[in-house]
């Protein structure tokens, strides 16, 4: 799950209250361990202090979620590298197969297309 919010000290009391009573009413606690920050323009000593507040990891960008990249700026080609990789290990994969010409074409179009409609809907 992605949150996005300001940095004030309200807002992340607000953000742990938050957690505090989806823990109390879903018996799902959010793992710090696992759980990471994504700062935009705020100073390094503010992230420290947001970090330390709520107890996540600091992350860096880009980073992957939901198998698919997660950037600032102008997307370049080292952004979507990972996702052509896929792409080409599901084709090599498929190159075996036993389908007839007709039945690859047709595996290609759904599952590439669903890999490629999957990531523009995170864009959106």
């Amino acid at each position: 799950m992605m949150i996005f919010c300001k940095g004030t000290t309200s807002n992340l009391n607000c953000l742990k209250d938050t957690f505090f009573k989806y823990a109390e009413a879903s018996g799902q606690c959010v793992s710090p361990q696992k759980s990471s920050i994504y700062a935009g323009s705020i100073t390094n000593h503010r992230l420290s202090q947001i970090a330390t507040m709520i107890g996540f990891k600091i992350g860096s960008l880009p980073f992957t979620y939901l198998g698919v990249p997660i950037f600032k700026g102008k997307p370049k080609k080292s952004h979507f590298q990972p996702i052509a990789d896929k792409v080409k290990i599901k084709l090599a994969a498929w190159k075996a197969s036993l389908l007839t010409m007709a039945g690859r074409v047709q595996l290609i179009k759904s599952v590439v297309q669903s890999m490629l409609l999957h990531c523009l809907s995170i864009y959106s």
